[in-house]
């Protein structure tokens, strides 16, 4: 996979910020010729990959695949990669994408479960108001998190971090995934685990919290919908920092204006800007109406160490493939080398 003694690789990549050089931004040890190009709904413009050897992105579509003839590797500097359209990408790219956001995503998802379960928010909005409604002499008590059960849908690197947190907090963790052979991993981590759809339910009806930490796959798209979030109790909430749809989008909000379930904490959503100054809303349901609900945009793992980890992954994978090296964090399933 050596490019060869003709030339370093090309890599297009979105503008880095002011003040900052590509190869501080990505900082590879090799030589490379950066072609940096404006992102558009985080796609450069397919004209700009006709001879790069490597394009760094979430996105790639057929029209970027036509003219993409030397691409040799595409590298994601995110977990998520359902953005990419397999049929689009060309013979012999190999691509590969990076982690690194399970520990604030983690941090996210306790944070919005005690916001939720203290009433946080709409305590502390009423009391700066003058309102002492929320007040434990008016109000009674509130709920804890400590002996409750926080059910996690897989079980991967965000469930398991997610996991030790929940154990933290003394909750019981139940979990479910799609590889039976997760048990033993699990259960050493104090984790109750099953796989597959009884699992699944079980995890719906039993827990207090239930966090969705699945990759978006054609066999999760949908995955929690009307049927699986009626399993939930009323006072169970449910948190949501993975990919919007995984769960029904009208399904959820019909639950949450319904209350028939306690709330939800969503960080992933249905819609997106596709520019840097659209303002779309990020659902066709008006979630931002309800008051049982905490919304955010998308940036539970989007911290200043979750872009350096990355940036160093993909750093070392453009070092590899210059190198003629295997690349790690290859995706086997979209990859056609």
């Amino acid at each position: 996979m050596s490019n060869g003694p003709d030339r370093p690789l090309r890599i297009v990549i979105p503008p880095v910020p002011e003040g900052v050089s590509a190869g501080e931004w990505w900082p590879v040890s090799t030589e490379v010729d950066w072609i940096e190009a404006p992102y558009v709904d985080n796609k450069p413009d397919p004209s700009v990959l006709a001879d790069a050897d490597v394009y760094i992105g979430t996105d790639f579509n057929a029209e970027m695949g036509e003219a993409a003839t030397s691409l040799k590797a595409i590298l994601i500097a995110a977990a998520g990669y359902d953005r990419i359209e397999p049929s689009a990408v060309p013979v012999g790219v190999v691509i590969a994408n990076a982690y690194h956001h399970e520990a604030p995503i983690a941090e996210w998802v306790m944070a919005v479960a005690v916001a939720l379960d203290h009433n946080l928010f709409e305590s502390e909005r009423s009391f700066r108001n003058g309102d002492w409604s929320a007040w434990p002499s008016r109000y009674g008590s509130y709920r804890e998190l400590y002996g409750r059960t926080f059910g996690i849908i897989g079980y991967g690197a965000i469930g398991k971090r997610v996991a030790r947190l929940a154990n933290a907090y003394d909750m019981k963790v139940i979990a479910a995934g799609r590889r039976p052979e997760t048990r033993d991993e699990a259960e050493a981590d104090d984790v109750e685990y099953g796989s597959g759809t009884e699992a699944m339910e079980k995890v719906l009806r039993d827990s207090d919290f239930v966090l969705v930490s699945t990759p978006l796959i054609d066999a999760t798209r949908g995955l929690i919908s009307e049927r699986e979030i009626g399993l939930m109790r009323e006072d169970a909430y449910l948190i949501n920092p993975a990919r919007g749809h995984i769960v029904d989008e009208k399904a959820l909000y019909d639950a949450l204006a319904s209350k028939s379930i306690a709330g939800a904490a969503i960080d992933t959503w249905y819609e997106y800007p596709v520019s840097d100054s659209d303002q779309p809303r990020p659902s066709k349901y008006p979630f931002w109406e309800l008051d049982n609900i905490v919304m955010t945009p998308h940036h539970s793992g989007a911290t200043f160490g979750t872009r350096d980890r990355r940036a160093e992954t993909v750093a070392a994978n453009i070092d590899r493939l210059a190198n003629g090296e295997p690349l790690v964090n290859v995706l086997d399933d979209v990859s056609t080398i």
